[in-house]
């Protein structure tokens, strides 16, 4: 388990980290234990591992504190602030590596993750390097892990990027943990997480002014970071307040204007507003949604004002904000308008276990990223007959030319005219950002909407396996 503490008549030789970790945590067990023995089983030897409490009361530091016998790498720090960013900075302020990396207390990373990492951001002086990463829900034997991409564009990967020159390829959102970050970077550029009570949405801050100060950005096609999306306690499952994303964004707007930087990337900005307020809103419970409402109103309408966001936006974000533009009412009919498509799109495909529909359909996922393949692994675990015949039953489509003819884990990629020539065809349209256009395409094309069913969401469709895993096979 890592490197064991010297007898105490041996004076170990102090060595230079060149990696720190930030673990910040509060009441963080039992999940704690394997976030903790993942980073001191990494094979980078030369890491510390700053563990950052903020007063937990369930035995998370004195947990650490046993750790520290078997590692003399942890060092465990306490802050008396409720608040993750107010630990982050902690943790910022006391690191000693070349480079920061991040461990959130429910996750977990693979062990070669620091030492491949440090290897490629020294090789391309990074100042910022991220990475694709897992999304998991499970333990032990009955662990279920699916991976996600950064971004959708092969060419976005593999090389070193700045939003100076290119912000559209920069500012694709993401999360801000599956990397590391150099320090100097940090220090010189004085970037820090906004120390609001609570403990979600500071990374928002974080990682876009990241983005936009870094001169050197570099995201690796490998992914080593394992985020939990089982957690009932996380701040995603359970937000304390409604008004966290919406402050937060206030404060980037602020930390952007006193920079100088406002008018570069206010448009990259509100992009990510739309989006991030809009994922706060569809993730939230009818009751979560009902106390947001108003609140999320009153903060669109000033994005709706912003003409030049027609430049940017795709399909679905100008439909939102024309409904934001018509009132309060309107945007909230629309909202509900949509859960009740998800709703539907669910029942489509919970009736694909159907023979019939089985006998004489083939699926297709039309779109081969992130939520395509989480919804391809969930069909071919799910159902007998499509897992005997997956090769047969399912394959993807899409709109890019370049992935027809591949083959994605075992599953054809085919142009959408081949698809369209197939009789009983059902289509499962697999797209954050397009899936408004390709229903279109669809329906232009003569598909009746009962064999559509549309899939917008990627944490939607996670709840909906989380839901249904009791009846796989893994």
């Amino acid at each position: 388990m890592g490197y064991e503490r010297a007898p105490d008549d041996e004076k170990p030789e102090v060595i230079e980290p060149e990696v720190s970790v930030i673990m910040y945590v509060k009441n963080g067990m039992p999940y704690f234990e394997k976030a903790l023995k993942s980073v001191m089983d990494q094979t980078l030897h030369r890491i510390e591992i700053l563990v950052i409490d903020a007063g937990s009361t369930d035995g998370t530091a004195e947990y650490v504190r046993q750790c520290q016998t078997l590692d003399s790498r942890i060092r465990l720090l306490c802050s008396q602030q409720g608040s993750v960013g107010a630990q982050f900075n902690l943790g910022v302020e006391k690191a000693r590596g070349e480079y920061i990396g991040i461990v959130e207390s429910d996750d977990f990373i693979l062990p070669e993750m620091y030492e491949e990492q440090l290897t490629c951001a020294r090789e391309y002086g990074c100042d910022v390097l991220r990475a694709d990463n897992y999304i998991f829900f499970g333990d032990g034997e009955h662990e279920i892990r699916l991976r996600t991409k950064v971004s959708h564009k092969k060419s976005n990967y593999g090389r070193i990027m700045c939003a100076m020159q290119e912000p559209e390829n920069v500012f694709i959102g993401g999360s801000f943990w599956t990397g590391l970050y150099k320090r100097e970077f940090l220090i010189e550029k004085n970037i820090r997480m906004n120390e609001t009570p609570g403990a979600a949405y500071q990374d928002f801050g974080f990682l876009f002014l990241t983005g936009a100060l870094a001169r050197s950005i570099y995201i690796m096609p490998q992914a080593f970071y394992c985020y939990r999306k089982d957690n009932p306690s996380s701040s995603c499952n359970r937000p304390s307040r409604w008004d966290m994303p919406v402050q937060e964004y206030r404060l980037l707007e602020k930390e952007l204007k006193k920079r100088g930087i406002w008018d570069r990337y206010k448009e990259y900005f509100f992009l990510w507003k739309v989006r991030n307020e809009r994922w706060f809103y569809f993730n939230l419970d009818l009751e979560g949604k009902r106390s947001f409402i108003h609140l999320f109103y009153e903060d669109m309408k000033e994005v709706a004002e912003e003409s030049f966001l027609t430049l940017l936006c795709r399909d679905k974000e100008r439909e939102f904000l024309e409904n934001v533009k018509q009132g309060e009412k309107s945007l909230y009919d629309y909202l509900e308008g949509k859960d009740r498509i998800w709703e539907e799109s669910v029942r489509k495909i919970e009736a694909l276990d159907t023979l019939d529909v089985l006998e004489n359909s083939r699926i297709y996922l039309f779109g081969a990223g992130n939520i395509g393949r989480i919804l391809c692994w969930f069909l071919q675990n799910r159902n007998t007959q499509i897992r005997c015949q997956n090769k047969q039953k399912i394959a993807y489509v899409d709109n890019s030319r370049e992935l027809w003819g591949m083959e994605l884990e075992g599953v054809s990629v085919v142009p959408p005219q081949d698809a369209l020539q197939s009789q009983q065809a059902f289509f499962i349209v697999c797209s954050e950002n397009y899936a408004g256009e390709i229903h279109c395409q669809l329906k232009d094309a003569g598909v009746e909407d009962r064999f559509i069913a549309v899939c917008d969401d990627m944490d939607s469709c996670i709840r909906l396996i989380m839901r249904r895993t009791i009846n796989i096979c893994v």
